[in-house]
């Protein structure tokens, strides 16, 4: 065997021990060294919580972290076409739908007026995954070289709109849902030209 093939075997069956022993400690509430120290803060309050609510969470947060990029990604395709096209003032001066703008205008006024911190100085991180997709249908003409079907997409986003309900409100996802969201974003990228 090369002395390569023997490190990366080594390697492997390593990162294979380490999965068994963090899903023992789950599966036994043990701690033997693997499991995330909570921060200091939430330390307090979370053993208080039942083991299945922490599991829950656990695999609920995969599913928020690729909405997360989801989203963020479809809102910085988004900026970046309008502002190559319009400029620094894309948001007042390109196709942005009304309706959207009032209601991203209502969020954020909703925070301020709560002395929250503002999310962001960009209008369009006041608006839902929803209203993303009205805004690209609005410019379909700018958006078209870069998605294969504005169809397609809105019925793409109308289903990942609706499992994003359950990851935002703190559901857990049934398995078919888990491979209705894979496979709607797959779809997602498939319709990027």
């Amino acid at each position: 065997m090369k002395r390569e093939d023997a490190i990366r075997l080594f390697g492997q069956n390593n990162l294979s021990i380490e999965a068994e022993i963090r899903r023992v400690e789950v599966a036994h509430g043990v701690n033997l060294g693997h499991i995330r120290e909570e921060k200091k803060e939430e330390g307090q309050f979370y053993p208080q919580f039942s083991e299945k609510l922490r599991q829950e969470a656990e695999d609920m947060a995969r599913h928020y972290v690729i909405f997360y990029c989801l989203e963020n990604s479809i809102r910085d395709l988004v900026t970046e076409r309008l502002r190559e096209l319009h400029g620094e003032d894309w948001w007042e001066k390109a196709v942005v739908p009304q309706t959207v703008r009032d209601n991203c205008k209502k969020n954020r006024e909703r925070e301020l007026g709560m002395g929250f911190t503002p999310r962001s100085e960009a209008m369009i991180d006041y608006s839902t995954f929803g209203e993303l997709g009205e805004i690209l249908n609005a410019n379909k003409e700018t958006f078209g070289d870069m998605l294969r079907d504005l169809k397609a997409v809105q019925r793409i986003f109308t289903n990942l709109n609706t499992l994003r309900g359950p990851i935002a409100h703190c559901k857990p996802l049934a398995e078919d849902e888990v491979l209705r969201l894979h496979l709607g974003l797959r779809d997602w990228f498939r319709q990027m030209s």
